[in-house]
C-alpha cells in the first residue's frame, strides 16, 4: 500500500448549523399551522370562560379537540410558545413547546381535581355531600387522552430531514491535505 499524502476530512459546521436552524424553524411553523387549522371534534364547552382558561373572556361556546387530533387554538398561547434550539455543536436541533400543559396534551394525563371536596363539615352532612358529588361524577378519574401535535409533524418530516441532512453533510465535507508523506 502506498500513501502519497496525509489528509483529513473537514466538516464545515456553520452550514450544518444553518441547516439545523432552518429545519427546526420548518418544524415549528408546520406545527403552528397544524394547531391553527385544528377545528376540534371533541367536547363542546358552553357558557362563559374566564381569561384563565381561554385567553380573554368570551361568552361563546367552543369545541375542544378530540383524542388523537391536534389541540384547538383557543388563545394562541400554545402556538406562540414553540421555540427552536440548535445544539452548539450543530449536530441537531430541538423544537419545544414551553407551555407547561404542552406535554399533557402531547402524551396524555391521568388524575386531577380536588379529591376531598374542600372544607370539612359535620360527619353526616359530609357523607350526604360526598354521595351527591359522586352521583355528579366529581370523584371519577379524569383522563386526558393524547392530542399529539409536535410528534405528528416530526414523523411527517422525518424523511425530508434525512435528505436535507445528507445533502448538507455531502456539501460541507472537504478534503484537507496535511504535511507528511509515508510509504509502506
Amino acid at each position: 500500500m502506498t500513501l502519497t499524502s496525509w489528509g483529513e476530512v473537514v466538516l464545515d459546521k456553520r452550514e450544518l448549523k444553518k441547516l439545523m436552524r432552518s429545519a427546526g424553524n420548518d418544524i415549528k411553523s408546520k406545527t403552528a399551522r397544524l394547531i391553527n387549522q385544528s377545528a376540534g371534534g371533541g367536547r363542546t364547552y358552553r357558557g362563559g370562560g374566564g381569561s384563565q382558561y381561554r385567553g380573554a373572556y368570551s361568552a361563546t361556546p367552543y369545541t375542544a379537540s378530540a383524542p388523537g387530533e391536534a389541540p384547538v387554538r383557543v388563545s394562541g398561547t400554545l402556538r406562540s410558545a414553540l421555540k427552536t434550539y440548535v445544539y452548539p455543536t450543530g449536530e441537531g436541533f430541538a423544537v419545544r413547546d414551553r407551555q407547561y400543559y404542552a406535554l399533557f396534551l402531547e402524551a396524555g394525563a391521568h388524575g386531577g381535581g380536588n379529591r376531598f371536596g374542600g372544607r370539612p363539615q359535620a360527619a353526616a352532612a359530609a357523607r350526604a355531600q360526598r354521595k351527591r358529588r359522586r352521583a355528579k361524577g366529581v370523584y371519577t378519574a379524569r383522563i386526558l387522552a393524547p392530542r399529539p401535535f409536535l410528534d405528528r409533524v416530526m414523523d411527517q418530516e422525518a424523511e425530508n430531514l434525512l435528505t436535507r441532512t445528507g445533502k448538507a453533510l455531502r456539501d460541507g465535507m472537504t478534503w484537507k491535505q496535511t504535511k507528511g508523506t509515508a510509504k509502506r
